[in-house]
């Protein structure tokens, strides 16, 4: 009895020098940098609140991030706009490896470190962003909302443009829901069909620039959209596209785009994707992608698997309508590159989306279009007559005509991509680094 009652004061001392000291708990962040360049990361503060435990009073300002024994600047960005710490708040960083997130129950001294890019107004309302770090990098915030990709080194041109535009069609004064009546169609994009609510470019950080931008839509009534633009220091864009509805709407569109990747800078430039798992042009013309693609010329073979290359602004004699291609599905990336600029912008999704399984569904959900020097991604359902007596999609017309998707009140649509500019000496290097940069991004894991 007296060995247990020294053990229980011991315990008990243990116990309050613990109390007084803090509690800390750690987060785990594995990735992989097999491109060698930094991986721009972000999670909200919810997701770091669920990791950590709900039961953990957390102290922000006792946060710290490490990669190694190394300390790395983060930021915290009030996406929200409520001025304070909150869930929808991101933390963000730029990861040269696996990084550790220590937070305590004690407050501490938030650490500050040096913005890392610089914010300029421009003459025709825009806000220009320079980055400190990555020499040459520069994007502007239209007065719209949306970024554009304006330089990296030596080229000092539009690299990219229009980053989160929305391309929606369908029928605004539809009561269908009441009478099967669509009425008249209507097809808009943020840009000439949308109502800017409100912009706010945040501070420039040590790791980036935050841009919030909100949209609601005249035409189709509770339609409203969301982009949150993330500028990184680093020479990459990442795009957050939301789209919420609180009313009715009947649509046959529903995309998001990026525009003119870098052909203003070099109309010679290349697209190339990974080799589409589902292509309808191929369909039609009873041919494998590979064979389509081949047959046009647009068939590269590099470390053994095949891409789809060819001049960005040649649209290769579609199977039917203008696109380049259309009904395509989305895979892991897709760039437009410049031998001889040696400079690319590439879409890169973080992971390869998910194939279903039948046309109805893939035509329902996201697919890939390439037009108009547009990267287009979402819903598109109008449906070419050449489809009709392919046996791999003819059961699509047994939807009704036109073959609408609802959306109700509280349904919402998102994207999330990042817009990486890069460098490389030739075309099988930058696909050799894009395939690595799609995996880093595919690797970001959270755990504690």
């Amino acid at each position: 009895m007296k060995n247990l009652g020294i053990a229980v004061v011991v315990l008990g001392l243990i116990g309050n020098l613990a109390l007084a000291q803090g509690q800390t708990r750690t987060l785990t962040v594995s990735l992989s940098t097999t491109a060698g360049a930094p991986i721009p990361v972000a999670f909200s503060l919810l997701q770091l609140r669920d990791a950590i435990g709900a039961e953990f009073p957390i102290q922000w300002s006792s946060l710290q991030v490490r990669s190694g024994t190394a300390e790395l600047p983060y930021q915290i960005d009030d996406l929200d706009g409520n001025g304070r710490i909150s869930a929808g708040d991101e933390i963000a960083f730029l990861a040269p490896g696996p990084v550790t997130i220590t937070v305590s129950d004690q407050a501490g001294t938030a650490p500050s470190y040096p913005a890392a890019l610089q914010t300029t107004p421009s003459a025709d309302g825009a806000t220009v962003i320079r980055s400190q770090g990555q020499v040459g990098f520069t994007a502007e915030v239209s007065k719209q909302g949306l970024v554009r990709i304006t330089g990296l080194g030596t080229t000092q041109a539009l690299l990219a443009d229009e980053l989160g535009n929305l391309r929606v069609s369908g029928f605004p004064a539809s009561t269908f829901w009441k009478d099967k009546n669509l009425g008249s169609h209507e097809e808009k994009t943020t840009l000439d069909g949308m109502s800017l609510q409100s912009l706010k470019v945040l501070p420039a950080g040590p790791v980036r620039v935050a841009v919030v931008a909100r949209y609601t839509s005249p035409l189709w009534v509770g339609l409203e959209q969301t982009v949150v633009s993330r500028v990184y220091a680093s020479g990459a864009v990442e795009v957050s596209n939301t789209v919420t509805f609180r009313g009715y709407s009947d649509l046959m569109k529903l995309e998001h785009q990026a525009t003119r990747l870098v052909v203003e800078a070099d109309p010679d430039a290349l697209h190339i994707t990974p080799l589409f798992r589902r292509l309808a042009l191929a369909d039609y013309a009873k041919q494998t992608p590979a064979q389509y693609f081949a047959e046009r010329g647009a068939l590269k073979n590099v470390g053994g698997k095949s891409y789809v290359a060819f001049k960005a602004t040649d649209n290769l004699k579609p199977s039917f309508w203008g696109a380049t291609y259309i009904f395509a599905s989305p895979e892991a990336w897709r760039t437009n590159y410049s031998p001889k600029l040696q400079t690319g912008v590439a879409e890169i999704a973080y992971g390869t989306p998910p194939l279903a399984s039948d046309y109805n569904a893939f035509v329902a959900g996201n697919q890939w279009q390439f037009e108009s020097q547009e990267f287009r991604t979402g819903i598109f359902k109008w449906l070419p007559d050449e489809l009709k007596n392919v046996e791999a999609t003819k059961t699509l017309f047994n939807n009704p005509n036109p073959w609408v998707s609802h959306f109700y009140p509280g349904d919402s649509v998102s994207w999330h991509f990042l817009y990486d500019a890069y460098r490389a000496p030739n075309t099988e290097a930058a696909i050799a680094y894009l395939e690595r940069r799609a995996a880093d991004l595919a690797s970001i894991r959270l755990s504690r």
